[in-house]
């Protein structure tokens, strides 16, 4: 049930006017990815001749004495429930020239935590996002020059494509509406009560609360709105688009995700390589390239120097081989499947080393395995960025043993490092990493099938027993791998694509 009325016609090659609401946007609020393909997409648009501008809500741990930010337009009245809510806009033009716009109100957004506190979430999530929603829809209906196209991301900034579709009843120039799905795991579910934030209107409320309108399991469900309301939608790589099609990948929006499948997208995340390049990383020891990868040696040394590891032999020279994981310590990212696998990969004679924070049955078995094994196993628990760029330079693989991963970064990252990926195929990790097994000499990585910990150690071993007997091979899929292209640039032209042929 997408929207009737059509969205605004746009000049063929025109410049876009382009408004993003995400509930992350790096460096300024980030628990993940999200916020990273909110720092690059919006930059990469501009570079193309567009405007951008990306609301973020304005949490209290927001720096914002960093940059500067000025007050922008009059304050909003934000009908919201029963009431309305006051919504201050601070706003700041970057050096990118993407503008960042804070969405201020200090009882529903001011907090230090953006979802809950560690371990939970905030019992009012539902009106503190669907304020962020209808904040920016209300901006754009008050705009002296409304934006082309409203792209949200993710279940945060899902009610965007409804909200607009009540704003704009048929009459008037309604912007097109995007929205991107970053993981289906995450859908914004709540109880049927919370659709007094979305409207009073009794008709309204029996129009949408059925099963297909934003109804699901008893409540409303964020995610399955814009399944419902958004002119497009995207999945954040190709093969990603149709897992969440699927019963094993839509997370009960299966269904509705397929409904839509003409007008849905996968468009593979780029990586920011203004951020990760090793020819010029602030963040680790020595600058290289594939021309002189053998550099890469200093990061190993820094690496195991700074998590206190044993030197491979009485030279000093580090010759034992790294295992790297920077991620999320959750199930989803098959962390779990790691410490399992973790025996055999320590008997191999490599070592291992992990950055992340997350569940803490996970992070208590990885204590427990660097207790085992103080001089083989390095484990920081937290974020730390420059820690996170030394593990992808230091390692010789990136273990990404995830259950599912709508795209994934790290292994994109790892690869420009030189820095070998070993992946489960699923997602956008299956997109962006070739076997060396199956094609050799033309592989950049190892990827290994089914979540256990059998198939993770057995294609670890592959990669080590490539390393060991055939290093003029191990070099020539180094070079390989850093020579792969996954920028911004080819990504938002796709992004472009699909806005054009919603404002179409």
């Amino acid at each position: 049930m997408s929207a009737q009325d059509a969205p605004p016609m746009s000049r063929e090659g025109g410049t876009l006017e382009i408004w993003m609401a995400a509930a992350e946007v790096s460096p300024l609020a980030q628990t993940g990815g999200l916020a990273d393909v909110l720092r690059a997409l919006p930059a990469a648009l501009v570079r193309q001749g567009h405007r951008v501008r990306v609301f973020l809500p304005a949490y209290g741990r927001v720096d914002r004495t960093r940059f500067s930010y000025s007050p922008a337009e009059d304050h909003l009245a934000v009908p919201l429930g029963i009431g309305r809510v006051p919504v201050r806009l601070l706003t700041r033009r970057g050096e990118d020239g993407v503008v960042t716009t804070l969405v201020q109100n200090e009882e529903l957004f001011g907090r230090e935590d953006f979802y809950g506190a560690p371990g939970g979430a905030y019992p009012d999530n539902a009106r503190r996002f669907a304020l962020l929603a209808r904040a920016v829809v209300a901006l754009a209906e008050r705009a002296e020059r409304p934006p082309d196209v409203l792209h949200g991301h993710d279940w945060h900034a899902a009610l965007v494509p409804l909200f607009a579709w009540l704003a704009w009843p048929g009459r008037g120039r309604r912007p097109a509406t995007v929205l991107t799905i970053h993981n289906m795991g995450y859908q914004g579910q709540f109880g049927a009560e919370d659709m007094d934030w979305i409207t009073l209107d009794p008709t309204l409320r029996e129009a949408l609360f059925r099963f297909n309108g934003i109804e699901f399991r008893g409540g409303i469900n964020f995610l399955k709105a814009a399944l419902q309301f958004a002119d497009r939608l995207t999945a954040v790589s190709p093969r990603y688009a149709w897992e969440i099609t699927t019963r094993e990948g839509g997370f009960g929006l299966h269904d509705a995700a397929w409904r839509r499948r003409d007008e849905l997208t996968g468009i593979l995340n780029g990586a920011d390589y203004e951020q990760w390049d090793p020819r010029r990383d602030p963040k680790i020891p020595v600058v290289y390239d594939a021309a002189s990868i053998e550099r890469k040696e200093e990061s190993r040394r820094a690496l195991r120097a700074a998590f206190r590891l044993a030197e491979g032999s009485a030279s000093g020279a580090p010759d034992r081989p790294l295992l790297g994981a920077v991620s999320r310590l959750v199930d989803q990212k098959g962390i779990d499947v790691l410490l399992e696998a973790a025996p055999a990969l320590l008997r191999t004679g490599a070592d291992l080393v992990v950055l992340g924070a997350g569940e803490s049955r996970i992070v208590d078995g990885l204590e427990r395995l660097r207790r085992d094994h103080p001089d083989r196993v390095g484990l920081f628990i937290g974020f730390d960025e420059p820690l996170s760029h030394l593990i992808v330079a230091g390692s010789d693989l990136l273990l990404v043993p995830s259950r599912y991963e709508p795209c994934g970064l790290v292994q994109m990252h790892a690869m420009r490092y030189g820095t070998i990926p070993v992946v489960h195929r699923t997602g956008g990790l299956s997109d962006t990493v070739r076997d060396e097994t199956a094609e050799p000499d033309r592989g950049t990585g190892f990827v290994f099938e089914g979540v256990h910990a059998g198939a993770l150690a057995q294609a670890v071993h592959r990669a080590l027993i490539l390393r060991a007997e055939s290093p003029a091979r191990w070099r020539s899929l180094q070079q390989r791998a850093m020579a792969e292209e996954f920028s911004w640039d080819g990504s938002a032209a796709r992004y472009l694509d699909v806005y054009r042929s919603a404002l179409g």
